[in-house]
């Protein structure tokens, strides 16, 4: 086969900074706030909760403005107005962190709270939004996950009623300055909405709007004073991470009037956000709004507009989000029709990373159905397993998509929020880190709170950022420690917490037949083993003997236990059981030959289809692929009937199931995790180990299959790799290009390498 190559350097420059963090109940602008709201909470065994509350503070600026610099903080959610506008383009914000102390009562799922609290401010430059004379402020607040009484099958895990912090810092043109802070000055009333739940949605009644609320000159007679309430336990933080946003808009493709009274609406694809409705009608119609998933569910998902009358009104929800497919309108006074909503996809912000196209269109629906579904998942700067039914950041489905995610978008200041959740989350005493951080309740075990190492190191390896290790290290360590108290006299992890349970493999195609013992010791292994590798980049040796010599013995144990020498299988073969030892390097020395043998013959008898869950279903992929197997994961990829992603090839499903067979959500990115395969196999795009954060790259394509062609970017720290390559009449062509200042390692599929950047332009190569 004739092989050419052509090379070419690309110049990208990149910054990033970092805003400090200020603590305490004093204001990041220096001055005395307090914490304000409708009052203390009267009922807090209730699961019902109050009208929204709106608070107002009118103010004089007698001078002309140099600058003008708004900081606030409103529990759960809050919306931020100065003289009728709306400050900023954020949504549900701020972003959800373990923010106080609570009771947490009823619990399913044991947890002994000795976590750290940690609550996020927002920041906005606010000079232009001033006016000479008098100015109004006004906050809405709603209860978010602060206040989160709808869903209680977790326990009873609310903090408190909503509350708000806020200071303007003035600074006048003369050098003078002034401060606006919440305080009782502050003036509080109920409006129109009545009700906002996250699981629930939302009821607004228009009919009791408050205009001009939020602009000079209001008359807020009937309004009483804002009450001093409790400060929350969290230190107050800058939030840094990406905002939820509007991202877009999408109208229906189809409209059907089932009745007089019903309609219903179907988008092109699943969408986590909301829709505007736009009616006329009179005072006091009501129309009715379910959100439908691709499964025909909709999890209690509604909203209720009461209309205010006389006019064409328009409406969203604030405080509030759907996954849907489809919307179910009722009204039995409203007329609607094929224009009267529209959808607004709402999700964190966070900017595409990697792009990927290839000859297979089944792969590239699996790369699509991926992105549209970590994107609805996406929500506070945390990654839920469904953004419908459960809305968790559980750590497992975490750290199974983590490399799809960092391929697939720009996770640097995502992640930083995200790992410092899982800090918080982290028992100060044991080192126990909970399925879900924030914790919010859920199963796993070993493989979730190991996320905390693993997610960790994969930032460090593709980031280059060497302060995320040194800051987490001790967290990070404490949790091996503490997998190192679980164990059983065989050295074998079969429980975490007391009156726990650990979900071994989860999701597998029938019942979990893998001992989930030995998926905890597997990750006991690797977490150690990454522990070794981070505390040679942190030049702590005695750490790395302790790691090492930790690592040994785990795996002597797990091997004593659960390896058959005459077979070449652990424990029985079945459900992907030889793909964690293979994976993480613990199967014994010059067996491993043998043990992918096995897992070969295994996958043959299968035909080639996957019997993994959500851990083993990546590591298959790349157990096989590094090892030349990759025609094997091709194989497995490529399944289009039977367990597999065949579910995606007709028009009925637009995301990643839960589940192989259908059962639940349809909207979980955990399965994901094959992406990642994507770019380091297929476009074979990889980070080095031995030089961290992409400044040397290993480029390795691997033409399987039936494939003949493969187009893919990604957004490095140091600028945009690329690779494309084709194969026509035999001939395999390859286009790399790497940012300036950037090496990579080029292997092409015979095996041969290239070393390319640092001053060469290009290369050309012809090999037979």
């Amino acid at each position: 086969m004739q092989i050419s190559i052509l090379f070419h350097l690309l110049a990208v420059a990149v910054c990033a900074a970092v805003p400090d963090m200020y603590p305490g109940p004093v204001s990041a602008c220096g001055a005395k706030t307090e914490w304000i709201g409708p009052g203390e909470d009267s009922s807090p065994d209730s699961a019902v909760t109050a009208p929204a509350p709106y608070l107002r503070k009118e103010f004089n600026v007698d001078r002309g403005v140099r600058k003008a610099t708004a900081y606030i903080c409103g529990l759960g959610f809050y919306e931020f107005y100065l003289n009728g506008e709306k400050v900023g383009d954020q949504v549900l914000a701020p972003a959800v962190t373990n923010y106080d102390r609570r009771r947490l009562e009823n619990i399913l799922y044991h947890f002994d709270d000795r976590s750290d609290k940690r609550v996020l401010y927002n920041m906005f430059d606010v000079t232009s939004m001033l006016r000479r004379g008098e100015n109004a402020a006004g906050v809405i607040l709603g209860n978010g996950w602060y206040n989160q009484r709808d869903r209680t099958v977790e326990g009873k895990m609310w903090y408190d009623t909503p509350r708000m912090t806020c200071c303007i810092d003035i600074e006048y043109e003369d050098g003078s300055s002034a401060r606006v802070v919440s305080d009782s000055s502050w003036k509080v009333s109920e409006g129109p909405v009545l009700h906002d739940g996250i699981f629930t949605g939302e009821v607004y009644d228009a009919r009791l709007e408050l205009t001009g609320w939020d602009i000079p000159g209001y008359d807020d007679s009937g309004w009483r004073p804002a009450a001093a309430v409790r400060a929350p336990e969290g230190k107050l933080c800058l939030q840094t991470a990406p905002y939820d946003r509007v991202t877009g808009v999408m109208r229906p493709d189809s409209f059907v009037k089932e009745n007089d009274t019903t309609f219903m609406y179907s988008f092109p694809e699943m969408i986590s956000g909301w829709v505007r409705l736009r009616v006329k009608g009179n005072a006091g119609d009501r129309v009715s709004l379910r959100f439908i998933g691709e499964e025909q569910e909709d999890y209690g998902q509604k909203d209720i507009y009461i209309l205010g009358g006389g006019r064409t009104e328009t409406w969203a929800p604030r405080f509030t989000w759907h996954t849907f497919r489809y919307v179910e309108v009722t009204s039995s006074e409203v007329e609607l029709g094929p224009g009267s909503i529209v959808a607004e996809i709402v999700h964190t912000d966070v900017a595409r990373a990697g792009r990927f196209r290839c000859s297979n269109e089944f792969f590239n629906k699996i790369n699509e159905a991926y992105i549209r579904t970590q994107t609805n998942n996406f929500h506070g700067s945390i990654s839920s397993d469904c953004p419908h039914r459960e809305r968790l950041a559980y750590t497992g489905d975490a750290q199974v998509v983590a490399e799809s995610s960092i391929y697939s978008f720009d996770m640097r200041e995502f992640y930083r929020k995200w790992f410092d959740d899982m800090a918080d989350a982290q028992n100060s005493e044991s080192g126990y880190v909970p399925h879900t951080a924030p914790f919010g309740g859920g199963g796993g075990g070993p493989a979730w709170g190991s996320a905390y190492v693993i997610m960790p190191w994969l930032y460090y390896c593709y980031y280059g950022d060497t302060g995320i290790l040194a800051e987490h290290y001790e967290g990070m360590k404490h949790w091996v420690q503490y997998l190192g108290t679980r164990t059983d006299a065989r050295g074998i992890i079969v429980r975490e917490e007391p009156g726990g349970w650990c979900l071994g493999d989860w999701c597998t195609p029938q019942d979990v037949e893998i001992p989930p013992e030995l998926v905890n010791t597997a990750y006991y292994y690797r977490v150690a083993d990454l522990m070794s590798k981070v505390a040679d980049v942190l030049g702590k040796d005695a750490d790395v003997v302790y790691f090492t010599t930790l690592c040994h013995k785990i795996k002597d144990d797990f091997n004593a236990v659960f390896f058959d020498k005459e077979s070449c299988h652990y424990w029985e073969g079945r459900q992907g059981s030889d793909v964690f030892p293979l994976a993480f390097g613990m199967v014994p020395e010059g067996m491993e030959e043998e043990v992918l043998g096995s897992l070969l013959d295994h996958l043959e008898e299968t035909g080639y289809h996957f019997d993994t869950g959500i851990l083993a279903t990546p590591l298959m992929l790349e157990a096989l692929s590094s090892s030349g197997h990759a025609d094997a994961a091709f194989r497995l990829m490529d399944q289009r009937t039977g367990v597999g992603f065949g579910y995606l090839l007709d028009g009925k499903n637009s995301c990643l199931w839960e589940r192989w067979n259908g059962w639940e959500s349809h909207c979980h990115p955990m399965f994901g995790s094959v992406v990642a395969w994507f770019y380091r196999y297929i476009a074979g795009i990889r980070y080095d180990e031995s030089s961290p954060g992409m400044r040397r790259i290993i480029i390795a394509p691997q033409p399987v299959g039936n494939l003949t062609e493969c187009s893919c970017t990604y957004e490095t720290p140091y600028g945009t790799v690329s690779c494309e390559w084709k194969v026509k009449k035999g001939i395999f062509r390859l286009d790399v290009r790497v940012p300036d200042g950037v090496e990579a390692t080029v292997v092409m599929p015979g095996g041969k390498e290239y070393n390319i950047g640092k001053g060469k332009e290009s290369v050309k190569a012809i090999l037979l």
